[in-house]
């Protein structure tokens, strides 16, 4: 008779490891649970590390088999009711941590983690559920005034020389930006009523004008296209609705509306699409005493294809077009975007248990934007139309502190060249902040 030792989960090699160490561990283990299939000690390393690595489905083949020789252990109910979680299959996942919570003398951390998934479970079974996620930190920009890199530019075909206001200013800035998703289930083949609602916060130290409070909320139904076939696909639309100040005085408010899909194209392949139509309505102030000419119409298109190749790389790529047609034509254009994101997941020397594992992420994007103009401005050069190109790089690193709750760290340079002069400049962007999800 084989003895199961719990003991052995907690082996060196499964907790300290990386993941290319583990990817070679596993194989190993493979192998021995060929050669001796009643080992229990080995098929639950393997359904271990087979998890750490994003196999689920292997990891619950596995443990299932284990309590197939060895009904009613607890250690490996409470593994299958995590990953039968991480998978989605909640009712599946409440009855084997059910089953560990009716355990005589269950220890209390056990207890505690028993109860956590199982309120989990519960939460999302509710017809109204909420997420949220709240971001904080600090940030310095070496041009925060996006001002020209030379202290004299030509406008209207003379040579004028910027006075210090106008020249390029590195400033300091705290920044806040709060999200919060609801959902309520309609309880009609995945149908929902969805609401998203954006709070982004910036105070400058010394540039007053730059201080920006903005928030918008997008509401509207989404529904499930597995009545038609396609069962991961849905398609949602929404009204808009927002405002936001600059310098502490009202700059501008949108109204609209949009569609969404989400589809998932293969196992791996997400993808996530947009259109919108909003109205713009802009307010003068002391600060900006001309953006009423940006008033007008707005309207945008994006698509977002991203990659889950492993459970260490990620990649997205992302095209989108806005064009803004505004009361005058300088202010009014076309505009191409191209982002592209790769993101490596690790695990730091925070790695931890089965359940508890958080990964480090390093990630680099970059990007490109194109914006021609409908007509030149009269006061800078009243027979040429403006024409930009922006381009774009950030390198960043989260680290997470505790489960949903991560520090990070980014670093920004971008550049747009243009063939007005005071529209071209190179800014710097360092930030620091706290994330938390909810």
């Amino acid at each position: 008779m084989v003895v199961f030792s719990l003991c052995s989960a907690a082996s060196a090699q499964t907790g300290t490891s990386g993941p290319s160490a583990l990817e070679a561990r596993r194989d190993q283990l493979f192998l021995a649970t060929l050669n001796d299939p009643d080992n229990l000690d080995v098929a639950f390393e393997y359904a271990l590390i087979s998890a750490k690595l994003g196999d689920y489905e292997g990891a619950i083949a596995t443990l299932e088999r284990i309590l197939v020789f060895a009904p009613n252990l607890p250690r490996v109910q409470l593994e299958l009711g995590v990953l039968y979680y991480r998978i989605g299959a909640r009712d599946m996942a409440r009855s084997y941590l059910e089953a560990v919570a009716a355990q005589p003398n269950l220890p209390a951390p056990v207890r505690e983690r028993v109860e956590s998934f199982l309120g989990a479970i519960t939460k999302q079974d509710r017809r109204l559920v909420m997420s949220a996620q709240v971001v904080g930190g600090v940030q310095y920009q070496t041009n925060a005034n996006a001002a020209p890199g030379d202290d004299t530019v030509v406008v209207n075909g003379i040579p004028v020389v910027l006075n210090n206001d106008a020249r390029a200013t590195a400033d300091w800035n705290v920044f806040s930006l709060a999200r919060v998703h609801f959902s309520y289930d309609l309880r009609n083949q995945g149908d929902l009523i969805e609401v998203d609602v954006t709070n982004y916060n910036s105070v400058f130290f010394d540039m007053d004008q730059l201080s920006l409070n903005l928030i918008e909320a997008q509401v509207g139904p989404s529904f499930s296209l597995g009545r038609v076939g396609l069962d991961t696909s849905r398609i949602g639309v929404y009204g808009i609705l927002g405002a936001n100040a600059l310098g502490y005085s009202m700059y501008s408010g949108t109204y609209g509306a949009g569609v969404r899909l989400q589809s998932s194209l293969a196992d791996n392949i997400l993808y996530d699409g947009r259109a919108e139509v909003r109205a713009l309505n802009y307010d003068n102030s002391d600060d900006y005493p001309t953006v009423r000419l940006q008033t007008g119409q707005e309207y945008r298109a994006s698509g977002r294809i991203t990659g889950l190749w492993s459970p260490q790389w990620i990649t997205s790529l992302a095209l989108g077009t806005r064009i803004v047609d505004a009361r005058e034509d300088f202010k009014s254009f076309a505009e191409l975007n191209l982002i592209g994101n790769v993101t490596y997941r690790f695990f730091g020397p925070n790695y931890g248990p089965l359940e508890g594992s958080v990964p480090w992420e390093l990630s680099l994007t970059g990007g490109a934007t194109y914006r021609p103009y409908w007509g030149p401005d009269p006061v800078l050069d009243p027979g040429t139309t403006e024409e930009d190109v922006a381009l774009w790089a950030e390198a960043g690193i989260s680290v997470p502190m505790e489960h949903d709750f991560a520090a990070f760290f980014t670093s920004q340079i971008r550049h747009q060249a243009s063939n007005y002069d005071t529209r071209e400049y190179t800014n710097a962007i360092f930030t620091l902040g706290l994330s938390r999800r909810f």
